[in-house]
């Protein structure tokens, strides 16, 4: 008679959970509003290289980036992108355009606003993006019943 003797022999096992990092970082994303047959974005620029090579599209006294032609928008757009920024082209400003009272404080909304004009006794302003929207309806506007024509 033989008596077996099963032997196991054990190794310690050592699990290592590595974390997983989310390389792709969240770009910047910048509006490109189709108004009236051109293009136009709001966009304040730290990089002075950048600037200078959309200064030809660069609306001075409204503090903003004009493009006439589509074929000048891609190439703004393009440029945009290469430079980290995510351009997105806005065919229908309706959800981000709000209307304000004339005798409300409105600023902070021209500010941060690619168009603005009057009507009646309002101003409508086309905000830059939608963080800009939800800050105007916290603060009294209303989403705008007049889009210009």
């Amino acid at each position: 008679m033989s008596i077996g003797i099963e032997l196991f022999i054990c190794f310690p096992v050592q699990i290592i959970v590595m974390p997983s990092f989310d390389i792709t970082q969240k770009r910047p994303r910048i509006n490109i509003f189709k108004i009236d047959g051109a293009y136009y974005f709001k966009q304040f620029f730290d990089d002075s290289e950048l600037f200078r090579e959309l200064e030809p599209f660069y609306e001075k006294q409204r503090y903003r980036f004009k493009m006439p032609t589509a074929g000048e928008r891609n190439k703004v757009m393009k440029l945009l992108d290469r430079k980290g920024y995510d351009p997105t082209l806005v065919e229908d400003p309706a959800p981000y355009t709000v209307e304000v009272s004339k005798s409300q404080k409105y600023g902070e909304l021209l500010k941060n606003s690619v168009e603005s004009y009057p009507v009646r006794d309002k101003i409508v302003f086309i905000l830059k993006d939608m963080a800009w929207v939800e800050q105007a309806l916290a603060t009294g506007a209303v989403v705008s019943a007049s889009l210009k024509e």
